[in-house]
């Protein structure tokens, strides 16, 4: 039997993570349309690569000033939306991992996989979804921070953060690389406890 092989078109970076990309695009072409978003009327609006990035950073400052750390895991509960992508930009920005919980999660399913993945933090969409785990927060050692979205918690972290210099979200982002771990998700539990 004959082999064949070739060697690979690229070759895995050295370094770098997944938020690399939105510096990478701010610096290349800042005014390049990178997302779209709802504002406070309702109406889409534009969001640009540089602004994006402007608005990751703050919240990386705001996250660190708040005492997220590299490799922490932080949850996030919420539909899909607009902040759930800053979020996830600025956690990996900074090292944390993402730990996505379903909105519709019981509480005791909450508490399952933020317990087991030792979360740290856990960002949650609304009212209802902080009752939700306030009512199993006893049990969650670890736990130290629980912001809502629809409280104001981006510009909250924004203003928490404003005395960093940008140079230490960059330390961390250099830290991060292609092995880091970045998301770790559940699976639904259909044949026991969800497994990250």
């Amino acid at each position: 039997m004959r082999e064949f092989t070739n060697p690979p078109l690229t070759s895995a970076p050295p370094v770098g993570g997944l938020a690399d990309v939105v510096f990478k695009h701010a610096q290349t072409d800042p005014g390049r349309v990178a997302l779209g978003r709802k504002d406070a009327a309702g109406q889409w609006r534009d969001v640009t690569s540089a602004e994006f990035r402007d608005e990751v950073l703050a919240l990386a400052k705001g996250l660190l000033a708040s005492g997220v750390r590299f490799g922490d895991r932080v949850a996030i509960m919420s539909r899909t939306r607009y902040e759930w992508t800053l979020f996830d930009f600025a956690l990996w920005t900074i090292g944390a991992q993402v730990v996505p919980v379903y909105p519709t999660s019981s509480a005791e399913q909450c508490f399952w996989m933020l317990y087991d993945a030792e979360v740290t933090a856990a960002i949650v969409e609304h009212e209802d979804h902080a009752m939700t785990i306030a009512t199993v927060i006893g049990r969650l050692p670890r736990l130290r921070q629980l912001w809502q979205l629809d409280a104001g918690c981006v510009q909250e972290l924004y203003d928490a953060g404003a005395h960093l210099d940008d140079e230490v979200v960059h330390r961390h982002r250099q830290a991060v690389s292609p092995d880091s771990v970045a998301t770790v998700i559940y699976t639904s539990g259909t044949t026991g406890r969800p497994k990250g």
